[in-house]
């Protein structure tokens, strides 16, 4: 059926007179208005198009506008019978629903437009659909139902060759691994939308990408890094006058200065963010700004104010069924409530926060909310349970920072290959432009040279000459100042690494010393129950100072080239002194070492590196033995070499696991007690026997144990003092 043209012309100009005065449009929209009253009494599909677009274009800035325009294009839509009009203004509806927190009316019309695509046979379409789909999964934390959604809708957008939509995937993807922790992933596809928008001169779109990469820096506690692309977003978002943008940069920049205890200029910088969201009716926002109010508030010893805003945040994410921010407003409630001594609401809400975070599988909120459970039982005087707790924090802390170690590496040299490709991509325009300058001098020239031919050829040649030994010249700097950069890179690459690793051995007995003080200065604990704690961890940090000293000497022979230590030395001197630092562990699993080592076992290396070596192989084989199986500690001489071998009994290796053993990305598996490691282990070890003519293997069979082994060159002779080791 056809619209009467009097009538369309009638709701054309009340849409647009509607909203001349409550919203100033963007340039784009300005036009899209004119092209839509210049169409006049028509009443073809052309207008519903146009309509849809401009809904799109209001979507972040002005949503009510949004659903305003969508109306009007799926009322014109349904009179023509235009199966796509309809779909796209379904589209349009449900990204309002999804803004505002409405995620059952979001899934009906997301679903309805995907049938509507599907019998139109428009793949474009059903990618659209896919995307809505799947963002209300996300904000429902249903990570992997919203990654399968995103990636059928990649899939889509790649055949098609869409660039641009193939750009808005990748960062709707790098949005949801975010939430979920996995920030080098969520970077990996950050940077992969940021290079198309910026190929494509998409700014709105780069300036998403530029603040998404800001936060995860901002995860990772890179602060400086953090802000530079937050101003980056905001120069863009600025330009723009994209009120969305605008109010969440201002909401990441109150964060990063709350995190650098600048606490009042972040309180200004949310109470900003706060008015426009409000505006706006960004529900998700909102929550999450009013949580940032209430730990602000905290921190300026406003408990009341603080309560008040935690509250609001809990409230708004609740009603919106927005579970990632329920889960932040649960544990700043637990957080205030027991600084208030007020216990039992303070449990009641950290095992809340809990609960929500194992869902979520967020293992950052996990382990804050833990803290919060164990204060809460040691408040109510559950003493025995606030340890068990206390324990399941440290767990969960230690797993948290070995992860998020390795992943600020990752993530900052993934930054540092953007902004060089960057850089790359500035040098070679500012190149092409200085050809086509000089092209264009030549061009000048050769018109010169017809008319004095032989005068103006001799100057041009001589010119010309100069210029490319120059050229050469510069080119060979050049080469030689990026093959100085790339050493330097990878020195402060392989520094950061090692301190990673250093890192990890040290938290451990500190936080068990921290938390010893804690219950010591909370007097949940007595001090005659201190005294008989103290032995114990006194000698974890005895043999934790060891170790260091053995790592920063090690450190110190790679990267500054030191004197150098090789030595001979008896191998079993080394086991001996490992066996006894690893007593704890192996008595925790009953494990029995057999040691058949003796002290014709010598090796030509430095003592101080094969130790190293040495406590990886064992430590591997408790943390993958069972309890009460055996370990056997051996070696052999052959052929002028030693070969030590370490074997458990524990669950052994795949063929594939095995395969990836010693190779530079490792992903660390857990131990039969679910302890867990930083996968650097074994690669450094191979460093280290390398490093003095050796070689490294490993044999396993899945369930039936491990291998590790080593050789090295046998001396030749005993050493009958072998050298303390350090």
């Amino acid at each position: 059926m056809i619209l009467k043209p009097a009538l369309i012309l009638v709701v054309i100009i009340n849409i647009i007179s509607t909203h001349a005065l409550a919203y100033q449009p963007a340039q784009s929209v300005n036009k899209l208005k004119a092209k839509l009253l210049a169409k006049g009494k028509q009443t073809d599909t052309a207008a519903v198009n146009i309509l849809n677009t401009i809904a799109e274009e209001f979507y972040e800035s002005a949503p009510d506008s949004t659903v305003h325009y969508a109306e009007n294009a799926f009322a014109i839509a349904n009179k023509l019978n235009y199966t796509r009009g309809k779909a796209d203004a379904y589209v349009q509806l449900a990204s309002v629903n999804n803004f505002r927190g409405q995620y059952a009316a979001g899934t009906v019309n997301y679903n309805k437009a995907l049938q509507l695509y599907r019998s139109n046979k428009d793949q474009l379409g059903v990618s659209k659909a896919f995307m809505g789909l799947g963002s209300i999964q996300d904000y429902l934390g249903n990570y992997t139902v919203a990654l399968n959604y995103y990636e059928k809708a990649l899939a889509i957008r790649k055949q098609l060759g869409n660039q641009q939509e193939v750009a808005n995937s990748y960062a709707i993807i790098g949005i949801t691994y975010d939430n979920k922790g996995q920030f080098t992933k969520a970077l990996d596809n950050y940077f992969k939308s940021l290079n198309i928008d910026l190929k494509l001169n998409n700014h709105l779109a780069a300036a998403d990408n530029y603040c998404n990469i800001g936060v995860v820096m901002q995860h990772l506690e890179l602060w400086d890094k953090a802000m530079d692309y937050f101003n980056k977003a905001n120069a863009l978002w600025l330009r723009l006058d994209d009120k969305q943008g605008i109010s969440t940069i201002s909401q990441n920049i109150g964060e990063v200065l709350m995190s650098q205890k600048k606490f009042n200029e972040a309180n200004t910088y949310f109470q900003k963010a706060l008015k426009d969201y409000l505006i706006l009716g960004d529900q998700d926002g909102i929550s999450l700004v009013y949580y940032d109010l209430g730990i602000v508030n905290y921190h300026l010893q406003k408990t009341d104010s603080a309560i008040f805003y935690l509250k609001k945040s809990l409230e708004s994410a609740t009603a919106n069924n927005i579970q990632y921010n329920m889960a932040y407003a649960y544990e700043g409630l637990a957080l205030v409530y027991n600084l208030e001594k007020r216990y039992s609401e303070a449990y009641a809400h950290a095992l809340s926060a809990q609960k929500l975070a194992g869902k979520l599988q967020s293992l950052n909120t996990q382990a804050d909310a833990t803290l919060q459970v164990s204060n809460a039982l040691a408040g109510l005087k559950q003493f025995d349970k606030a340890y068990e707790q206390h324990r399941l924090y440290t767990s969960l802390r230690d797993s948290l920072k070995n992860d998020e170690t390795l992943q600020k590496f990752a993530s900052y040299n993934m930054a540092i290959d953007f902004e060089n490709s960057q850089r790359k991509a500035v040098v070679k325009e500012a190149q092409l432009v200085k050809k086509i300058e000089q092209q264009r001098v030549a061009n000048t020239i050769y018109a010169i040279v017809i008319v004095i031919i032989t005068i103006m050829m001799i100057i041009y040649y001589n010119a010309k000459r100069k210029q490319l030994k120059a050229n050469a010249m510069l080119a060979e700097k050049n080469r030689e100042v990026l093959e100085q950069a790339e050493e330097l890179n990878g020195l402060n690459t392989l520094k950061d690494r090692l301190i990673s690793i250093l890192a990890h051995d040290l938290r451990a007995p500190l936080s068990t010393l921290r938390g010893m003080f804690t219950l010591l200065t909370q007097h949940d604990i007595t001090p005659e129950e201190f005294a008989e704690m103290v032995p114990l961890v006194s000698g974890k940090l005895e043999h934790t100072s060891d170790f260091l000293d053995t790592l920063l000497f090690w450190i110190n022979s790679q990267v500054d080239n030191i004197t150098d230590t090789t030595k001979n030395f008896c191998l079993s001197d080394v086991v001996k002194v490992e066996l006894e630092t690893l007593q704890d562990q192996l008595k925790q699993k009953n494990i029995t070492a057999i040691n058949s080592v003796t002290t014709g076992h010598v090796v030509m290396a430095d003592p101080n590196s094969i130790r190293i070596v040495v406590h990886n192989f064992l430590t591997n084989s408790i943390k993958f033995s069972h309890e009460n199986s055996l370990i056997e500690i051996k070696a052999q001489v052959i052929n002028g070499e030693v070969l030590f071998m370490v074997k458990d009994h524990g669950i052994g290796m795949s063929t594939d696991q095995l395969g990836k053993l010693f190779k530079r990305k490792v992903e660390s598996q857990p131990g039969t007690k679910n302890e867990r490691g930083t996968g650097m282990g074994l690669i450094f070890c191979k460093d280290l026997v390398e490093k003095y003519n050796g070689r490294i293997w490993a044999k396993s069979d899945l369930n039936a144990g491990t291998e590790l082994g080593f050789a090295l060159a046998s001396a030749s002779s005993v050493v009958e003092n072998s050298p303390k080791l350090v």
